[in-house]
């Protein structure tokens, strides 16, 4: 399987999760990105591959949501009723104790790569975060770019 054969882009990924951990705190952190000519999105990394594993697909609705990512503005909620209503999967979210979200969208050169995604305990995030957001955005750059030369290998 391909994910065995280049590991780069899940270290990166790897390491800006443990820095999120460390500046914002997650009991969940899930990277996703928008399929080339689709009105979907994958999720290409995660912390919890028992309830949000590698590949799992959702359509991209439009909504406030997806134009606030569209434009490059980092979401917080700390609540599940501020955010609720742009996640079809809010009774997932919230039944594995989960009640606050940070959304990250991710640009680069004007493209709208996908999303990082942090979930935690309700009341986890307030505050200012867009240092922490700017920051990401940065770091998750390098793991989309490595991510598309990982798909442009040819399989062994």
């Amino acid at each position: 399987m391909q994910a065995e054969l280049s590991p780069l882009y899940r270290q990166t990924f790897e390491q800006l999760s443990n820095a999120l951990q460390r500046q914002l705190g997650h009991r969940l952190f899930t990277v996703s990105r928008i399929l080339p000519g689709a009105r979907e999105v994958e999720r290409i990394f995660t912390t919890r591959p028992d309830v949000y594993p590698v590949h799992g697909r959702k359509t991209i609705d439009t909504t406030p949501w997806t134009e606030l990512m569209a434009r490059g503005e980092c979401f917080v909620a700390s609540r599940p009723g501020a955010f609720g209503a742009h996640f079809g999967d809010i009774d997932t979210i919230v039944s594995i104790g989960l009640g606050a979200v940070v959304n990250v969208p991710v640009h680069d050169a004007g493209r709208q790569m996908g999303t990082l995604n942090l979930l935690d305990a309700t009341g986890a995030y307030t505050g200012d975060l867009s240092a922490a957001c700017a920051a990401a955005q940065r770091m998750a750059v390098k793991g989309f770019r490595e991510y598309e030369e990982f798909l442009q290998q040819p399989m062994a």
